[in-house]
């Protein structure tokens, strides 16, 4: 990924460990026939020697047959502020995104991963994940996604360079 402006680019793992914290929603980039296939989706995450989200959908659905075609996928997901001063550029909004490529699966309802994926989209949200998310009958109505984004593919931007952890919070 060659970004424009090098100097807002972020590739500092803690960095964009905390944009993605301030996040709610990734949009899920699908290939399509004719036009790409963008789907918002809640989600978890790990960054440990690559980023994987982790997402929930419905065990049907038009993505399900998108991934069996072709499982590689574009991951954005930002926070936008407006109608503030920028020190940078004067600008009146500021920003934090992340953008990664990656290849899209589902995790058998029997694996251990599943359960995992669980707890990171719990924790994302500040919730428990009960027992019951993870009954058989939970299970069959519920399919997990995992995302897996070598670090090589996962690029954060800002309006102004981020310079380290101290530069990246602001409340929307």
């Amino acid at each position: 990924m060659t970004m424009r402006h090098a100097e807002r680019e972020i590739r500092d793992k803690e960095i964009i460990k905390a944009i993605l914290d301030m996040c709610e929603v990734i949009n899920i980039g699908f290939f399509d026939d004719k036009y790409p296939y963008v789907l918002p989706v809640n989600f978890g995450y790990e960054y440990g020697d690559d980023l994987v989200f982790y997402t929930h959908h419905a065990p049907d659905g038009y993505k399900n047959t998108l991934v069996a075609r072709n499982p590689n996928v574009c991951v954005a997901t930002n926070v936008f502020k407006g109608h503030i001063y920028n020190d940078y550029d004067h600008s009146s909004h500021d920003y934090r995104s992340v953008m990664a490529f990656g290849e899209m699966a589902f995790i058998d309802p029997g694996a251990v991963e599943y359960e995992r994926a669980w707890r990171a989209l719990g924790r994302a949200y500040g919730h428990d994940v009960s027992n019951h998310l993870l009954t058989p009958e939970s299970k069959n109505s519920a399919l997990m996604g995992k995302i897996t984004c070598r670090p090589e593919n996962v690029v954060g931007k800002a309006q102004r360079p981020i310079r380290g952890l101290e530069d990246v919070p602001f409340k929307i």
